[in-house]
């Protein structure tokens, strides 16, 4: 509603500028329409993209193991999610060298400090990933998951899928250090078979970040207050009156 008046009198200006006889804008044309474009970007609310990728930080070699069946079943990476962030879509980790099909899911908990807490936010429907000496991109949808602002763990197990499954030993894509993404970082959990572990041990962690990337999570930049809104239309008001003023009294 603001932004009505502030519209009328452009519109206004406008007309004038329009009837000038010369080809470039008059300096009052300039000045409203400068005015203008400073009003509609304090009015629009900006995007800043919530970036978590770490694979263009890995070299395409080094990696944590062993992850699989039976003993380590659980890797993962805990991430910040700040307030207001658009949804989880997606989340993938670099896994390969398995020595055999594994098959996992993937989770999103709550995470208090050392260990995730509360219900699954997200469960994935078994994933079998074939074995094959190079890594591959594996990636869970959660499609449109909302995360209130705190800390969050996404891993994959084989915890609820280990029941006749061959022994494996998959490698995952991970750097040198914990500095590629500094909200969270790589955790894991020997709990074999046993995914009531997950909310009640702690879990173990090295200091190295895991070769992933997050799809979402993008968080809104604060739209302009109330008062610099109305205070820019105000401005805009007056500026537009006067000059009308002032082609009527040329007329």
């Amino acid at each position: 509603m603001l932004l009505v008046p502030a519209l009328l009198s452009i519109g206004k200006e406008h007309m004038l500028c329009r009837h000038s006889r010369s080809l470039s804008l008059e300096p009052r044309c300039m000045a409203v329409l400068t005015l203008f474009c400073l009003l509609l970007a304090v009015a629009t609310p900006a995007q800043a993209q919530f970036s978590i990728n770490t694979i263009p930080l890995w070299n395409g070699t080094s990696f944590i193991s062993s992850f699989g069946v039976t003993d380590t079943a659980t890797y993962g990476e805990t991430i910040t999610v700040p307030a207001g962030a658009s949804p989880l879509n997606a989340f993938s980790f670099e896994i390969g060298n398995c020595g055999a099909n594994v098959t996992m899911r993937g989770e999103v908990y709550a995470w208090n400090g050392t260990m995730a807490t509360g219900a699954a936010l997200y469960e994935s429907a078994p994933f079998t990933l074939t074995d094959s000496a190079a890594f591959q991109l594996v990636t869970f949808t959660p499609g449109s998951l909302t995360l209130p602002a705190g800390q969050y763990v996404l891993f994959a197990s084989t915890s609820k899928d280990q029941s006749g499954a061959q022994h494996s030993a998959c490698r995952w894509g991970a750097l040198t250090n914990d500095t590629g993404y500094t909200g969270g970082a790589f955790v894991f959990m020997n709990n074999t078979a046993n995914a009531a572990l997950w909310t009640t041990n702690a879990w173990s962690n090295i200091a190295e970040d895991l070769a992933f990337q997050v799809t979402g999570l993008s968080a809104a930049v604060p739209a302009a207050s109330t008062t610099s809104l109305l205070i820019g239309a105000l401005a805009l008001t007056v500026l537009g009156i006067v000059l009308l003023s002032r082609s009527r009294l040329r007329a």
